[in-house]
């Protein structure tokens, strides 16, 4: 796990300064090591966190046997050891980043279809003098990129560097009200206009002139389903069995859930003792009695870790933050935990829901006949509601009127959209002036699975990794892992996982549920584990707002909060959300003052 940087500029000791203010900025992601390499008219820049081959000898830059390509990576290319036998690779350490520019030289551009892992890549090509920018499948690891007012090109992991490289960086509306939607921005979108994402499964080629140019690496999509009989169980443990190899010291954040027990299983099945990690905050649902149960039926070393939030907790949290997210706090407080008790790596159940249909929203597919039947006959709504009882449980009183009414969601994403919603989009246009889009436009990349309908499982997958995996949970993974010099790996987000569910689900009008991670693992604890309410690490962040962040909540709501800068004061106030009293639901008071942190956090550090 690292940072990455660079430049394509025609002066170098401009380009030498600027990359070496980047990787400065980006220490917390590489403590380990940091070097700065020009190749042609590139320069690029890396702060190695070492996880793989922690010698000297796995610093960065790596290098094709010809000369030809120069490499910086951030992440993990799990699949590295295959590939070296696979391809003949002449690698000289065991790093695994040393694979890319080796199979670049090989495969071109292809390569990245080879690569197994979570990964943003600046890889340059000295005889075209072109730099290649690359993100995984999913998009777990981050990349930037802009153009300086003097012509100049620069890249990062992180925004807040890119943004101080230049003075002049204006927050994006769009962005902003995409934000208010879902609590998060969309996985290919910056907070600033003048900065760029690289957005997942996708390399952007940019000329020695600084055009740059988008591809998709798979145009199917980050999993396809490409056969009838497919294996679950095997795909996870192999999954599993990868994201394992590591050369310093590895923890298991363990939870009372189906994903994170899955992981302890196979960890078990292969031989390996985990080192438990379970994270409790008072006034929070304590998992540590399940958790305990699940490491010692596995015969794992099991740990409880108690957090308390420290007024420096929160300014440390804020001054990390990248783009303004309503669920980063307790990735952020967990990660700290970990790297206290001295861990470099933790594994996460992480993107198990997503995988297999986990949520409760993903009961809602069977029901969306009965849907599409109440707009054509005169079904009581009475009758419908008994039968959506479990929907409407998850929804909430006034999501479940307008998923009944006409003109409700009638689609798996829009079942996702109407879950993951914050606030209401006719809201959102009131309070930012901007028309906000439909759950389904948002869902990032509509054409996965290809040939999936709209009803089916597939599809309402797909539109959850866009609209709330990609969008909120792997972005804040690497944030608030990095911000504490932690890799944060989650073996369920990969793609022959994802494409294994999807094929074992195919033709489904139906989630595969928990209930299938234990069935494919032929474990019984795990699908005894399935029928319990889901479980997960949780933060009381509703005594919070009135306790420790209320400072944060009054100052958002004072007439000169730099939230207002963005947010129609006026229709705020009339919607209730102006008030230093947090509202019912505590995400609606959070958004807003996450915002208006956040956006101080720019004012006291201009570029």
């Amino acid at each position: 796990m690292c940072g990455i940087a660079g430049t394509i500029d025609t002066t170098a000791e401009r380009a030498l300064a600027r990359v070496s203010l980047l990787n400065d900025a980006q220490t917390h992601r590489g403590p380990d090591h940091s070097v700065i390499a020009r190749a042609g008219g590139i320069t690029l820049g890396n702060t190695r966190l070492a996880i793989q081959d922690p010698t000297p000898a796995g610093n960065q830059p790596f290098f094709s046997a010809d000369g030809r390509y120069t490499c910086v990576f951030n992440g993990e290319i799990y699949n590295h050891r295959q590939l070296v036998e696979r391809f003949r690779l002449p690698v000289r350490t065991a790093c695994d980043g040393e694979v890319i520019p080796q199979l670049w030289a090989k495969l071109g551009v292809q390569a990245l279809t080879e690569l197994r892992g979570m990964f943003g890549i600046a890889l340059a090509d000295t005889l075209e003098d072109r730099l290649y920018l690359a993100r995984d499948p999913f998009g777990i690891k981050p990349l930037y990129w802009r153009l300086l007012p003097d012509g100049s090109f620069a890249f990062a992991s992180e925004l807040r560097p890119l943004a101080r490289l230049a003075p002049g960086t204006r927050v994006d509306d769009t962005a902003v009200a995409r934000y208010l939607r879902y609590g998060a921005m969309a996985a290919d979108q910056s907070p600033f206009r003048e900065i760029t994402a690289v957005p997942p499964n996708s390399v952007a080629v940019v000329g020695k002139d600084c055009r740059v140019e988008v591809r998709p690496v798979r145009p199917d999509g980050p999993a396809t389903i490409k056969q009838r009989h497919s294996d679950l169980g095997a795909a996870l443990v192999e999954s599993v069995d990868l994201h394992l190899g590591a050369d310093v010291p590895t923890a298991l954040l363990l939870s009372g859930g189906v994903d994170s027990a899955a992981v302890a299983a196979i960890g078990r099945h292969l031989g390996q003792d985990l080192r438990c990690l379970t994270v409790a905050a008072d006034g929070a649902p304590d998992e540590t009695l399940a958790a305990a149960q699940t490491a010692r039926q596995y015969g794992h070393h099991f740990q409880r870790v108690q957090v308390v939030l420290e007024d420096s907790d929160t300014a440390r949290f804020f001054q990390a933050m990248q783009r303004p997210s309503v669920d980063g706090l307790n990735t952020y407080l967990i990660c700290q935990a970990v790297h206290q008790a001295g861990f470099k790596v933790a594994m996460s159940g992480l993107g198990g829901d997503e995988a297999v249909g986990g949520c409760s929203h993903f009961r809602g597919l069977k029901y969306l006949p009965l849907l599409r039947a109440m707009d054509m006959l005169p079904i009581p709504v009475g009758v419908a509601a008994a039968r959506l009882a479990g929907v409407r449980g998850a929804a909430g009183q006034e999501k479940a009127r307008r998923l009944l009414g006409k003109g409700g969601p009638r689609n798996g994403a829009g079942l996702v959209g109407l879950k993951r919603e914050l606030f209401p989009a006719s809201l959102v246009s009131d309070l930012t002036g901007v028309a906000s889009t439909p759950a389904v436009e948002d869902a990032g990349q509509p054409g996965w699975p290809a040939g999936c309908s709209p009803g089916s499982f597939a599809a309402m997958a797909a539109a959850e990794v866009a609209i709330y995996l990609q969008a909120m949970l792997l972005p804040d993974a690497d944030t608030f892992s990095m911000a504490s010099s932690v890799e944060l790996r989650v073996p369920f987000v990969d793609s022959h996982v994802f494409s294994a569910a999807l094929e074992s689900a195919h033709g489904r009008n139906s989630a595969l549920g928990k209930a299938a991670i234990g069935k494919a693992l032929g474990d019984r604890y795990l699908t005894a584990l399935a029928t319990r309410p889901k479980h997960g690490f949780s933060l009381p962040m509703g005594p919070w707002l009135s306790g420790p962040l209320a400072p944060l909540v009054t100052a958002a709501s004072e007439p000169d909060a730099p939230v207002w800068s963005l947010v129609d004061r006026a229709r705020a106030t009339r919607a209730g959300l102006a008030s230093p009293r947090p509202r019912r639901r505590w995400a609606e008071t959070w958004a807003l003052t996450v915002l208006d942190a956040w956006l101080k956090t720019w004012a006291e550090n201009p570029a």
